[in-house]
């Protein structure tokens, strides 16, 4: 018999839970995998009329399951009708999702804490980026967090663990032996990690102000690339092992450089103050262990440029000299692909002979490409799937996350003007010659 739960999504009318909770789980209840949910419920402080417009786009079928609380992080009497219904659900896990600003999380995890201590129900907490703003901060916020829960209840969500891709770098290099004999400083060059956005702060412009690229992006989505990425063979296929192996990379990892810019227009958009915010950072990444010492990791993400584009490149070490003295030119790096945006896609990059009749012939670079099919449309359907399962492979651990708030605390409050770049542009030229100085070109 299936265990039944009912889902709280705090900010229930806000644009994550209308843009990608509600549909994610419009969509998995539609197939049948939402068995043991009984109810629904959206707490924010909008006016019921604003609810039944959000839920007037549901499946009709898991819309008959959702309800509307009006409530307030901050106001005690709303945790009291939060209470009056927690009574009606006695035996039922109870899965609360903080679809809310970050700057609201002590409270509301406070306030939940609290009341929960009155009722038995299992429960889950679910908590979105950022999770702090800095090492200080995000400790503050485990600790909190240790007052009321424990860390089997606790699931610090990056929705980017949820995407197909992702999750394939962790397939390919260990169920293929191939690979993961050639993943290493012997023969891999260089690593590129891109997260590329055409779109800019999107009315977000109070909020970005204060966190910028670096704490938006590179302190989560990039490090958690980086460290699938980097991590070695964990001793088991479980949760402790796999999140054990991203620990010790994550460790190991420091900024050597990093460069700043901020696109055209930035500060007319609505919100926004300060003019030492980036919205655009590219970083050289070193992984100081003996699988990866001397390889450069570089990680780029940026707002307004030409294209949407969300890839790990791993790119390998050139044929040597002596091998292609022969030929006209010089055979192209060998790169395996992995894309999550525009698509989601794995190439493998390398270099054949053309049909030219000679046997030493300048070679051509070949793709070969395999399309990752999936059954979800959104990564946040995998990993409320998780959630409910109580799978916690795909969520970040406490001491990983503040592991990557020391990674990133050298570069938090850099006080140099960021470089001003075009927008629409594929990079800005600063990050092109970033990687030239290097003897290096980015592969997008």
């Amino acid at each position: 018999m299936s265990k039944k739960f009912s889902l709280f999504i705090l900010g229930g009318t806000g644009d994550l839970a209308k843009k990608k909770l509600l549909p994610s789980l419009s969509r998995l209840y539609s197939k049948g995998l939402l068995v043991g949910l009984e109810k629904v419920y959206s707490l924010a402080r909008s006016k019921r009329e604003d609810w039944e417009k959000v839920a007037c786009e549901l499946d009709r079928g898991l819309g008959k399951l959702c309800n509307f609380l009006p409530f307030d992080v901050k106001d005690t009497s709303s945790y009291e009708s939060l209470g009056k219904i927690l009574q009606t659900l006695e035996g039922q896990e109870l899965i609360f999702f903080l679809s809310i600003s970050p700057y609201l999380y002590e409270e509301a995890v406070r306030g939940l804490g609290k009341l929960l201590r009155n009722y038995a129900n299992p429960r889950k907490i679910v908590i979105e980026k950022p999770f702090g703003f800095d090492t200080v901060s995000a400790r503050r916020l485990n600790n909190l967090l240790y007052r009321y829960f424990i860390e089997e209840e606790i699931y610090r969500i990056d929705h980017f663990l949820g995407k197909e891709t992702v999750q394939n770098i962790f397939s390919l290099r260990f169920s293929n032996s191939i690979f993961e004999g050639i993943w290493n400083r012997s023969f891999v060059d260089h690593v590129q990690i891109l997260a590329l956005e055409k779109v800019g702060v999107e009315g977000r412009g109070e909020f970005y102000d204060k966190v910028g690229a670096i704490r938006d992006m590179l302190q989560n989505h990039m490090l958690q690339m980086l460290a699938f990425t980097a991590m070695e063979p964990p001793a088991q296929m479980s949760e402790q092992f796999i999140r054990d192996e991203k620990v010790k990379v994550l460790r190991n990892t420091r900024i050597e450089k990093l460069i700043r810019g901020r696109y055209e227009g930035y500060l007319q958009d609505a919100g926004v103050e300060s003019s030492s915010r980036e919205t655009f950072v590219c970083a050289k990444v070193m992984v100081d262990n003996f699988r990866w010492h001397g390889v450069p990791f570089y990680l780029v993400t940026g707002k307004k440029l030409s294209k949407k584009l969300t890839q790990v490149v791993i790119a390998f070490k050139e044929v040597p000299a002596s091998l292609t003295r022969l030929l006209d030119c010089i055979p192209k790096q060998n790169r395996i692909v992995f894309q999550t945006a525009p698509e989601s896609k794995l190439q493998v990059v390398f270099e054949l002979r053309p049909p030219t009749g000679r046997f030493v012939a300048c070679p051509l670079e070949t793709v070969m490409e395999y399309r990752f099919p999936s059954e979800f449309e959104e990564a946040y359907e995998v990993l409320l799937l998780e959630i409910v399962e109580g799978e916690r492979s795909l969520f970040i651990r406490d001491d990983e996350i503040e592991t990557m708030w020391e990674v990133v605390e050298p570069v938090l409050d850099l006080k140099d003007e960021p470089f001003v770049y075009p927008q629409g542009v594929k990079l800005p030229p600063q990050a092109r010659d970033f990687i030239a100085l290097e003897g290096r070109q980015w592969y997008l």
